[in-house]
């Protein structure tokens, strides 16, 4: 065979190859990429309500109050200090949650704040996590960028926090023992179907799948 046949599929095979290494080079993105990414988009009203997990999104034995998840949040729900609204606060979202249809035993409140910019919105998350009366319970997991999760000793009340790029989210669970498993899950799947709803998809995650990674980790 001469040179002159093999040189259309040698070609051919260069092009493949180069193609193929563009594909899987670091700085390529993919699905995952996407929805890993800090949240920057400024949400609308609409989206942050569609990002709340309902019933079998959220952890086991809770649903949403009677409110259901169409109460837009205020700039006082995005602080704990009494009339303060913080600088650069947009929109938010504000739900309770029940147990096993008690309004009273370890109720779950979850809180989605979105800023102008990521720098008010780590300034409000720095106020928020740095309050008298509260102390760090211990967990260890990360959730978004900056993550706390703190207890109120006299209360056994369990407060998550996190931070991702212009958007705090807090979850809320009363008389929990201590147990901020519910929380960090609840937590974790907020973050998710917000990253999910950035990136263009119906949010699907739920605090069972990120329950079931935090085992694996």
């Amino acid at each position: 065979m001469t040179r002159s046949r093999i040189a259309v599929p040698a070609l051919l095979l260069a092009a493949l190859a180069l193609s193929a290494c563009s594909s899987s080079s670091p700085g390529a993105s993919t699905d995952k990429d996407d929805a890993d990414q800090p949240l920057t988009k400024q949400f609308s009203q609409g989206e942050i309500t569609q990002a709340i997990p309902e019933r079998g999104e959220a952890p086991a034995g809770y649903e949403l109050s009677d409110l259901g998840k169409g109460r837009p949040g205020t700039a006082d729900d995005c602080s704990h200090t009494e009339g303060e609204s913080p600088r650069g606060w947009k929109v938010g979202g504000d739900t309770e949650y029940f147990y096993n249809g008690s309004s009273r035993s370890r109720k779950m409140s979850l809180n989605i704040c979105q800023f102008n910019t990521s720098e008010n919105a780590k300034s409000a998350y720095t106020a928020w996590t740095h309050r008298s009366g509260l102390t760090d319970e211990g967990t260890k997991a990360k959730v978004g960028e900056e993550s706390a999760f703190l207890l109120k000793n006299k209360s056994g009340s369990v407060y998550a926090y996190t931070r991702s790029g212009t958007v705090n989210i807090e979850v809320k669970i009363e008389d929990s023992g201590g147990d901020a498993t519910s929380a960090h899950d609840m937590l974790a799947a907020t973050l998710k179907r917000l990253e999910q709803v950035q990136a263009g998809k119906r949010p699907t995650a739920t605090a069972a799948d990120e329950a079931a990674k935090a085992e694996q980790q």
